[in-house]
């Protein structure tokens, strides 16, 4: 599974981290979908605080705040 790792640019960190997120929430969650949510959110976070915007798609946006939105009301009941 970690076969696509060597397709990462590491030399830029608002695309490294997302993709170290990713992979290091989904064993530690136990499930994939956490893993994916969590790398979501934090490429929407990295990309608009590099003022890297135009990178992130609306769609990607939407969902990353549907995630967030998800986990404020799993903490909350």
């Amino acid at each position: 599974m970690l076969g696509n790792i060597k397709d990462v640019d590491f030399s830029d960190m608002s695309n490294a981290l997302p993709a170290f997120c990713t992979i290091v929430f989904m064993p530690f969650t136990y499930s994939i979908a956490n893993g994916v949510a969590f790398g979501l959110i934090s490429y929407c976070l990295m990309k608009l605080f590099t003022g890297q915007k135009k990178d992130v798609k609306a769609l990607t946006l939407a969902i990353s705040i549907i995630f967030v939105i998800r986990y404020a009301f799993m903490t909350l009941g």
